[in-house]
């Protein structure tokens, strides 16, 4: 009883008379239902839901979340039309939810967890049906050393693979947390209590370090950069054991325990604080990336780096490294709440736009969590990702395929052999023909022959781009005759940067610069046809073209430039060469759009940048700047 009363209060603080009629209805119902039931850990059932219901009301659900779990467990004992009349349809939907949600579970049992987490997520009509599910996993690691070592360890591991993540896109962080805690505690007791008793000991001396070192970066940074903030990060325990085990040295000797984020209003801000940084203090060798010039799959951007701070008294100095993250405003967004809500959709495809739209729910989601907002959550559905189905293979293995793929692009995608055999199939066990569109949840059959090869006429009806390619690939190999031109079919634009150069009669040519003699504005040029869009373009005087006067073109420099360059720098690795590059580039004038850096051996490196001049006389000022930078080998384009 005290743990309803303790339950009911905080429901009190946080919801409307109304619905709180409703919260003990539906404590009255659970207590009808699940009289005498206990876990095996000798819980009472209607505890256990008390509990699910606390970490909702914890994470500020709506007040049809925290009932749906309350519930939680009805669905397998009384019929959803009871349920229904006593809650509504809206509740009554999410609670049987979790049956739809653990058949998909089984049907993807075999599936890899990124696609598990997918189909959970396309498949589900409403995706408060994973809210509660979340919490139920998060109360049921509370007690699960109730199940033998096995279990224990087989849900712990299912908890990080598909909840974890799931947890995080979904803007969670509280119960992502938890979750993450509890699930590596289960699975490694010993280093779980060694990391974090190792934290608790040192959490003073680690804090007062990362509050002065934070003051001194503000210093350092705000008369330097439009500096909106520093914060320091706690760091995961789990994240802590991942280093350990990955880079094979133990907590006592790891540095990096200390990490600092530094939030600036744009992306040439961030790379004027690393090279700030790196001015100061000593970057440790490797530990640089760039993912704001390569975002990782899910669109998170930032900067990383380790740096070396010293500090100490009495003569004695001690150097601790910290990790530093650098990004904008709306980079820190979306990695912390998924803040993505200009995107267009429709545009994109793949998996970042899988990604940016789970970026997008998640703000969605933030946004309207408060209880005056409830009738928009009551209209949340999946439908967004309506641009994808997942269709099953008769072992029940999920299959991620483009909505209005037919049954030869599911071919395809099982393998290209299959897809060049095919002649038919069964869909949800009735026959059908190659160019029948799949739908959400189909299990599908291909039926081939071996004397089957492709069809010119596939190309009318598949979708995928890669049914398309194999299928012209094949027709290719097995008829010497030309494939007929599809108007539908898009080819790769080379419009993405403007060129330094231009030729009258080839307009809309794709100018390549020679990597053997590396134009550079005011040589006199002459061009090679390549292809009937390709033409290489060489100084005048280079001895490799002096035999090959029969395909050369007349090419000059452009004056003025509608669209981005690319600036492809060559030069020797030293400490602070990318900002140097960039603070050159940015005095001129330039516009910089995109920056980065990969090493290319022996202490070489290739420094990109995307830049926005306005003439010819601009882009020679830049080179001749750029050239006199320190470690600075060769500049080119393209």
């Amino acid at each position: 009883m005290k743990n309803r009363r303790k339950f009911l209060k905080m429901c009190e603080q946080n919801y409307s008379e109304k619905d709180l009629a409703l919260i003990r209805k539906s404590l009255e119902f659970i207590e009808l239902y699940f009289a005498g039931e206990k876990k095996i850990s000798q819980k009472s059932l209607v505890d256990f839901n008390i509990d699910v219901g606390e970490i909702l009301i914890d994470n500020e659900m709506s007040s049809e979340v925290v009932v749906a779990g309350v519930l939680y467990g009805i669905e397998k004992i009384v019929n959803f039309e009871k349920v229904c009349d006593n809650f509504g349809a809206e509740i009554t939907g999410i609670v049987f939810g979790q049956l739809q949600l653990k058949m998909i579970k089984n049907n993807n049992r075999f599936a890899q967890a990124e696609l598990i987490r997918k189909v959970l997520l396309t498949s589900l009509e409403d995706v408060r049906i994973i809210f509660v599910k979340l919490a139920v996993k998060l109360a049921n690691l509370r007690i699960i050393f109730a199940l033998d070592e096995k279990n224990q360890k087989r849900i712990a591991n299912d908890v990080l693979d598909i909840y974890v993540p799931l947890a995080m896109r979904l803007g969670l962080g509280n119960i992502k947390n938890c979750l993450e805690d509890l699930a590596f505690k289960t699975i490694h007791p010993r280093k779980y209590m060694e990391i974090s008793n190792f934290f608790k000991e040192s959490r003073k001396e680690r804090e007062k370090f990362i509050e002065n070192f934070i003051e001194e970066l503000k210093n350092l940074l705000t008369l330097e950069v439009n500096l909106l903030g520093i914060k320091g990060r706690d760091k995961q325990i789990r994240s802590i054991f991942e280093k350990i085990i990955n880079r094979g040295v133990s907590l006592e000797k790891q540095k990096d325990h200390y990490a600092i984020r530094i939030i600036v209003k744009d992306k040439k801000d961030c790379y004027n604080v690393l090279g700030i940084l790196y001015k100061e203090y000593t970057p440790v060798h490797d530990r640089l990336k760039d993912y704001i010039v390569s975002p990782k799959p899910n669109g998170y951007q930032s900067i990383h780096t380790v740096i070396r701070v010293s500090e100490g008294a009495d003569g004695r100095e001690y150097s601790k490294e910290v990790e530093v993250q650098i990004r904008t405003e709306k980079m820190d967004e979306f990695a912390e709440e998924g803040t993505a809500s200009y995107w267009s959709y429709k545009k994109i495809d793949g998996d970042v736009a899988f990604e940016k739209k789970m970026g997008w729910l998640k703000a969605l989601m933030e946004s309207q969590r408060t209880a005056s907002n409830n009738e928009f959550m009551r209209n949340l559905k999946i439908d967004l990702f309506a641009d994808k189905i997942y269709c099953y293979t008769p072992r029940g293995d999920a299959k991620e395929l483009p909505i209005n793929a037919t049954l030869l692009d599911f071919a395809y995608l099982i393998h290209q052999e299959i897809g060049e055999k095919a002649v038919g199939g069964r869909v949800d066990g009735k026959f059908v023909p190659l160019k029948k569109g799949l739908k959400n949840g189909n299990v599908v059959e291909v039926l081939t022959n071996k004397n089957q090869r492709p069809r010119r006429d596939w190309l009318k009806f598949v979708i995928s781009s890669r049914a398309r390619s194999a299928i012209k690939r094949g027709v290719k190999k097995y008829e010497s005759i030309p494939l007929p031109k599809i108007s539908n079919i898009k080819t790769k634009e080379y419009d993405d940067f403007d060129s330094l150069v231009y030729s009258s009669e080839f307009p809309h040519g794709k100018f390549l610069f020679a990597k053997c003699c590396y134009p550079l504005p005011k040589d006199e040029l002459l061009g090679i046809v390549k292809s009937y869009r390709e033409i290489l373009v060489h100084k005048r005087d280079c001895p490799r073209v002096s035999k090959k006067l029969k395909n050369v073109v007349p090419v000059f420099w452009k004056e003025v430039f509608n669209r981005p360059l690319n600036l492809r720098v060559f030069c020797r690795e030293r400490p602070g060469i990318l900002a140097d590059l960039l603070n050159t580039i940015s005095r001129i004038g330039f516009s910089v759009k995109d920056a980065g850096i990969k090493v290319i051996g022996n202490d070489n490196v290739e420094c990109n940048f995307t830049v926005i001049p306005k003439g010819l006389e601009d882009v020679c000022l830049m080179i001749s700047r750029v050239q006199n930078i320190r470690s600075v080998g060769r500049v080119f384009f393209g």
